[in-house]
């Protein structure tokens, strides 16, 4: 595996910033959109934030803080994810609205295809290059997986109860919330703290 010198500690407030944003992004996007400017309940807000932390990780301050090292495909998949969020956000908000649902039913699906294929791109790469640290570079795989199983179970259910799907719709509802409010939330606090380990290791050593 290609050694990497260590990053300095303010390179590594990139990691600060878009951990943040991915904890902010669930936890307080909510309670920030603005629906009534662009007539859509589009939740843009909380895609800005998800998807501006992803670039921010994508690209870093340098090549060290890049979680794809900068290296061209695993980069690239991970700001396609941050953009195919923004148009899924605008579609699936157009969705919402009465006259457009059935014309824009099918895209869930592809928009479910699409980010699962660029995040396991993304995942994969994080895993490989070892900007990340071992351990903690599996887990977007984990995420990315646990995401997946959620969807599949959605549907095994779905088709499984038929007419009875309505039993099941509140089961389904917190399945689905709770990957969707655990994975990114994770990822987040698990940047903000290998960034506070690398800053203070850095400041161990130059006292040292």
């Amino acid at each position: 595996m290609e050694q990497r010198s260590a990053p300095r500690t303010e390179s590594m407030h990139v990691w600060y910033v878009a951990g943040g944003l991915l904890v902010a992004s669930v936890l307080l996007g909510p309670y920030v959109r603005f629906e009534s400017l662009v007539g859509l309940d589009a939740g843009l807000i909380p895609a800005l934030m998800f998807s501006g932390a992803l670039v921010l990780f994508a690209i870093g301050a340098n090549r060290s803080t890049s979680v794809t090292a900068r290296r061209p495909f695993g980069t690239i998949a991970l700001i396609a994810l941050a953009i195919w969020t923004l148009i899924s956000t605008f579609v699936l908000g157009a969705a919402r609205v009465p006259p457009a649902t059935e014309s824009f039913l099918s895209f869930g699906y592809i928009d479910q295809l699409v980010q699962f294929v660029l995040a396991l791109i993304a995942a994969t790469q994080i895993a490989r290059v070892g900007t990340v640290p071992r351990a903690a570079s599996l887990v977007p795989l984990w995420v990315v997986a646990a995401t997946t199983g959620s969807w599949i179970i959605q549907q095994v259910v779905t088709v499984a109860a038929g007419s009875n799907v309505s039993l099941f719709v509140p089961f389904l509802v917190m399945l689905d919330s709770l990957v969707r409010v655990t994975g990114p939330v994770l990822l987040g606090i698990l940047a903000i703290a290998l960034a506070s380990r690398a800053t203070a290791g850095r400041a161990a050593a130059t006292t040292a």
